[in-house]
């Protein structure tokens, strides 16, 4: 695995504040964590004066400019004299837009792969809290929306490369060109120029080749990276870029796990054909799988990190979340008031149902697994801050009581179907026991296909029923289908006509649970006791323990599932209970049971100094 030392460091616990390191927990949860930070726009640290600033907006300069513009940066050590290169007449529209509107930047950087350092991955409250929770906890590049947005500026940023290279590598070599004759129209017109990106390309090579690859091979790097001369060889055309790749595809495979070697050889080869070919569009992509191998190799070190320190992360978990959410309120970075309202009234409520023979202990977590169920069954999506970094699990405990609900309730109107449908009971009992296994098989591959129907993507503002009720249809014709291949009825009765039937009535008693919950409550209640039951055993286990007994369940119940996981109500209790605990452990003192002024009494150096002696040791 590659790494910036070959030998083992010490770095202590990131509870102490004197490390003074951003907290990058602050965004919502729901925002997605990803390694992209928007990269500065290196215009922002030019010298750039008067005439040229209107220019720059639109990407045009003066009709007397020159064939290039050399511009001094203010930040020497990182761009030194940044150059401005005109664009050709036969260049594309796309190109041009490319040119001239895509980042400076590649999509992989080290600012982009920070998230990844060790120090903060120490401080990640998202992670910190998740890996609770997730046994398999990991780092990804980022999906959805925002990772297709990143995509597209991505491919923009590799196709302005790809057509630099085109200008400085093929165009400005030749001695004329007779697409820019053909091209440039008859009246003059303002030229265009663009900021190069090869040499800020090449220097984020180094950079993250300089994070990736161990002190040893550093001098080699900068040997093979002379920027300046990688350059001037560019211009000239002189540039051996397979010697280049082949020497990358060796550094980084001594360095990368062996998984990798096949994708390192891939890059190499993809770079090598390109340059023989003179296809600077193979070239291009083989320069981004290389920075995509790069960003690979990053996560691979921050996934075995996280998988090395996981214990300690989840033993110290609650230590950790009590300094830094301390750290917020006492800073008047969170507002805690609500919170300590909502559980106040779950407490109230609890009161007035809990079981006798409790202790002050048990009613206080008793009245949490009360107030979380409770946000488990309601429409409200609003939740406590003290309850923001669980949103995901809670929403997911909420959309399986409503997939438990709507599918009790289409095996309830099955059932009624299959009772009509058969009639009489048979006296006999050489028929009944056909019919009873024909009966159990359906029902068993009926409960899938059930939850197959109504499984797909939904919008941030869709809720769970409005999926069933919008595949009421769909759900009717199954029901049907499922009876009548259990039941097989003589005479035959028409399967269309039963199916409207069938729909019309699921229709109803979906509307009729959206208005009373009935089922839901019921649910809710079945739901509470057994988190209750749950909590109460996790109350006794350290933070450690929790997390391996919850994972050996869910092993156990994966072994036993032989289709697909439905909804269980043990295990959304299980759940709901670790929750329960671990947040009551973080927020007890805090807010729920805190008296005026607590979150701002004692020494916080206290709970630092006790961590300085909690060094985590390091070996990369």
């Amino acid at each position: 695995m590659a790494s910036s030392s070959s030998k083992p460091t010490s770095l202590k616990s990131t509870m102490h504040p004197g490390l003074d390191i951003p907290p990058k927990g602050d965004s919502h949860p729901e925002d997605s964590r990803d390694f992209s930070h928007e990269p500065g726009s290196l215009s922002d640290k030019s010298s750039y004066q008067d005439v040229f600033e209107t220019a720059q907006a639109d990407g045009q300069v003066p009709f007397n400019e020159p064939l290039s513009l050399h511009v001094q940066d203010k930040k020497g050590e990182r761009e030194g004299v940044r150059e401005r290169i005109r664009i050709p007449a036969c260049t594309t529209e796309d190109d041009v837009d490319a040119l001239l509107h895509a980042t400076l930047m590649p999509p992989v950087t080290k600012e982009t792969l920070e998230e990844l350092d060790l120090m903060w991955i120490q401080s990640n409250i998202n992670l910190r809290v998740d890996i609770n929770y997730d046994h398999d906890l990991h780092f990804m590049p980022v999906s959805g929306h925002k990772g297709e947005q990143k995509r597209q500026e991505a491919k923009k940023y590799w196709l302005s490369l790809e057509a630099e290279l085109r200008i400085v590598y093929e165009h400005n070599l030749q001695a004329s060109c007779s697409s820019c004759q053909e091209a440039r129209p008859s009246s003059p017109v303002v030229p265009r120029y663009f900021t190069p990106r090869l040499r800020q390309m090449f220097l984020t090579l180094k950079e993250l080749l300089a994070i990736l690859i161990p002190d040893r091979h550093q001098d080699e790097i900068v040997q093979y990276l002379d920027i300046s001369l990688l350059l001037q060889e560019v211009t000239h055309g002189l540039l051996d870029v397979v010697r280049l790749a082949r020497w990358l595809c060796v550094l980084l495979t001594t360095h990368c796990a062996p998984m990798r070697d096949d994708s390192a050889q891939e890059m190499a080869e993809q770079i090598r054909e390109g340059a023989e070919r003179g296809d600077l569009h193979a070239l291009v992509t083989g320069i981004e799988k290389l920075f995509a191998f790069l960003e690979a190799m990053k996560l691979d070190v921050a996934n075995h990190q996280i998988r090395s320190f996981r214990y300690h992360l989840i033993d110290d978990t609650v230590a950790f979340q009590q300094e830094y959410f301390r750290l917020r309120i006492v800073n008047e970075k969170l507002n805690v008031t609500a919170s300590r309202e909502w559980y106040l009234d779950a407490s109230q409520e609890h009161q007035q149902c809990q079981m006798t023979g409790q202790t002050p202990r048990t009613v206080a977590l008793g009245a949490l697994v009360h107030g979380l169920t409770e946000l488990c069954i309601s429409s409200d999506r609003n939740i406590p801050e003290t309850l923001k970094h669980d949103r995901s699990r809670l929403k997911t405990i909420r959309e399986e009581i409503q997939d438990i609900v709507h599918l009790r309730i289409s095996l309830t109107v099955y059932n009624t179907l299959i009772q009509q449908l058969r009639g009489p009971p048979s006296k006999d009992p050489t028929s009944l026991k056909p019919m009873q296994n024909r009966l159990e098989e359906t029902r068993s591959l009926l409960q899938n296909r059930l939850m197959d129907l109504t499984e797909g993507t939904m919008g941030p503002d869709t809720f769970i029923s409005e999926m069933w009720l919008r595949h009421a249809h769909s759900i009717g014709l199954e029901l049907t289908r499922a009876a009548f291949y259990a039941c097989r009825p003589t005479p035959p009765i028409p399967e269309i006509d039963v199916a409207k039937k069938i729909t019309e009535l699921l229709k109803q008693k979906f509307g009729t649970e959206a208005s009373d919950h009935a089922v839901a409550r019921e649910i809710a209640g079945r739901l509470e006791k057994n988190a209750h039951k749950h909590a109460m055993e996790f109350q006794n286990m350290t933070t450690l323990n929790i997390s391996e007994a919850q994972k050996q369940w869910n092993q156990v119940q994966q072994q036993k599932q032989q289709w697909r996981n439905l909804p269980h109500i043990d295990g959304m209790a299980r759940m709901l209970a670790h929750i329960a605990v671990l947040n009551m452990r973080v927020w007890k003192n805090l807010v729920y049971l805190a008296q005026d002024g607590d979150a701002l009494d004692g020494d916080l150096d206290s709970i630092s100094e006790a961590s300085e002696s909690n060094d985590i040791p390091v070996d990369l």
